[in-house]
């Protein structure tokens, strides 16, 4: 039987939020990423009582925060019934060992809440599999002493505060098993993921990206049409969702929705991510979607921008869709929006006109790198002529009865053109207009 190593985090549960602010940096960001792990918070249906802040010059190694400060949270937890205590930053785990030694509670970081959420919302294998890596990549270092707000189940049992040093040892060594056999998993997930990509080398690939919820499902499913429940929470997609814009043109334009960015997003966790990212570094357009109603949308570009380096989809074509326009009182802002960041869409991604414009935009865009080129084909070769009506757009085709052979007059990727290249007869020096919906 598996050993499920999982982090004990219940709803309705009742929390204490604790953030530290060091010199030289901005209270207003700390502010900032306190209501958003309050959100993330939200997500899980825990309860904020209470909020600690504290202004340090540096950090205390062995408990992260002062003693003193450590038990005035103690205090409010009791004072408010809380029994969870969630700091904004990530921590190491001698010191949630410290921390839970000293104020006999439930200690979590950002890292592990975002843990929590994608563990609930991983709906595939795929995900599954990632999540649980991820889970035990960050359980390891905090099996430690007695570390109490773990436990592993084995037909309902839980293993018990106060074990021995001997129990820990042999549950991280299962740990390092079962992710062992789990990289192996995702691996042949991956080898399965790349086949299916590489069978789609004749389509067109469009990957949604941004930060958590600023409107990447709805606009997936203004775009493509689908019947998607876009939800209001962080992280509400985790599990890639690949759907054709349009089954009428040629050829096919596939759009991808990700998983959202946030910050602090842990390098390990982007990681265990990478096989649902290569959707979005092997994309031929991005488009990154920027909640324009939060006021440092800046920011929430930087972060994405940042974590796109990261997984190598750095230098991937994108364009910036500013959304939720509607959601502002500002008509000047959108003005100063374009002038900006010359090139970029503001929209509301619920208005069917505005989904209009960015799909306008997406066919411009390949547009302007088909190739024009004209082939003469044999009647008898429907290899060839499968390949032209699934991926070209046919602008003129005509029959020569003399050689039994089709005339076509083409526009398609270069990499469609190269695979018909043995019936080529010539390649137009420019590129000829043609609506690409039509």
């Amino acid at each position: 039987m598996e050993d499920n190593f999982e982090l004990v985090f219940s709803s309705q549960e009742k929390a204490i939020v604790v953030s530290v602010l060091l010199a030289g940096e901005s209270s207003e960001r700390m502010e900032e990423d306190v209501a958003e792990l309050e959100s993330l918070l939200r997500t899980l249906g825990v309860q904020v009582m209470g909020r600690m802040l504290q202004k340090r010059q540096k950090l205390t190694p062995s408990c992260y925060i002062g003693t003193g400060k450590v038990q005035e949270i103690k205090e409010l937890a009791l004072t408010q019934g809380a029994k969870l205590i969630v700091f904004d930053k990530n921590l190491s785990g001698p010191q949630v060992r410290n921390l839970e030694e000293m104020t006999g509670m439930v200690v979590l970081d950002r890292t592990g809440v975002i843990l929590e959420i994608f563990s609930r919302h991983a709906r595939t294998n795929q995900a599954k599999t990632q999540v649980e890596i991820a889970r035990l990549e960050y359980l390891l270092p905090r099996m430690t002493g007695a570390w109490t707000h773990f436990q592993r189940q084995r037909g309902g049992g839980a293993l018990q505060r106060g074990m021995g040093e001997k129990q820990i040892e042999i549950d991280r060594r299962r740990a390092r098993d079962r992710i062992s056999r789990l990289q192996k998993q995702l691996e042949q997930i991956r080898k399965e993921k790349a086949t299916q990509r590489k069978a789609r080398t004749n389509e067109l690939k469009v990957a949604i990206v941004g930060y958590t919820n600023s409107g990447k499902t709805t606009l997936m499913k203004g775009l493509t049409k689908s019947q998607i429940a876009p939800k209001d929470e962080l992280f509400a997609t985790l599990d890639t969702s690949v759907k054709t814009i349009d089954p009428r043109t040629r050829p096919k334009i596939l759009l991808s929705d990700t998983v959202g960015f946030i910050r602090n997003l842990s390098h390990s966790l982007i990681e265990s991510f990478r096989t649902t990212l290569e959707e979005v570094s092997e994309a031929d357009l991005l488009l990154h979607v920027v909640d324009v109603s939060y006021a440092h949308y800046e920011d929430h570009i930087k972060v994405t921008n940042s974590v796109l380096s990261e997984i190598g989809a750095g230098d991937v074509p994108q364009v910036l869709i500013f959304n939720k326009v509607d959601r502002l009182n500002d008509h000047i802002l959108p003005r100063i929006l374009r002038a900006a960041y010359p090139g970029c869409i503001v929209v509301s991604a619920e208005a069917e006109k505005d989904i209009l414009i960015v799909r306008d935009h997406i066919y411009n865009f390949f547009r302007k790198n088909l190739v024009t080129f004209r082939m003469e084909v044999p009647a008898d070769n429907q290899i060839a002529q499968s390949l032209i009506y699934r991926n070209c757009i046919i602008i003129e085709k005509g029959f020569d009865e003399g050689r039994n052979c089709l005339l076509f007059h083409l526009q398609a990727p270069r990499a469609t053109m190269t695979k018909l290249r043995n019936w080529i007869v010539s390649v137009d020096d420019e590129l000829l207009p043609t609506e690409l919906d039509a």
